[in-house]
């Protein structure tokens, strides 16, 4: 599921009108990206999604951080990450299936000393089969 994510996002022409323009805008590890704003996904682990099947659930959690000040730019980024991963449920995934996709929620205003950005987070729970 981390190729059709990623793959989604950094395809969406409202994403990229918003400043997610590719790779470069998705922080790694340790380094943060020059342009702003930019994105960290953090997946959780598999858990079993459905009994005796092969279909697994996991989190993915999208951190969008922008320049201090203003939560606009990331508010809107969160709303259309909402629209795209929900609309994943039933998509080809690897030679599998993405069965379901649940939005658990969205952050708090937070500030990232350490990136040194506001940032706000959106999680979900996807459920599927596939690579």
């Amino acid at each position: 599921m981390r190729s059709l994510v990623f793959s989604t996002i950094v395809n969406d022409s409202v994403l990229n009108s918003l400043g997610i323009t590719g790779a470069s805008s998705f922080a790694v590890d340790v380094d943060t990206p020059l342009t702003r704003p930019f994105l960290q996904i953090r997946w959780g682990g598999n858990a079993e999604g459905l009994k005796q099947t092969p279909v697994t659930r996991r989190t993915v959690t999208i951190w969008v951080h922008d320049v201090p000040g203003d939560y606009t730019v990331i508010d809107q980024v969160i709303s259309r990450l909402r629209t795209l991963l929900l609309s994943l449920e039933g998509q080809p995934n690897g030679g599998g299936f993405v069965v379901a996709v649940e939005w658990a929620g969205d952050s708090e205003d937070l500030s990232d000393d350490g990136h040194e950005t506001i940032t706000r987070n959106v999680a979900f729970e996807l459920v599927g089969s596939g690579q």
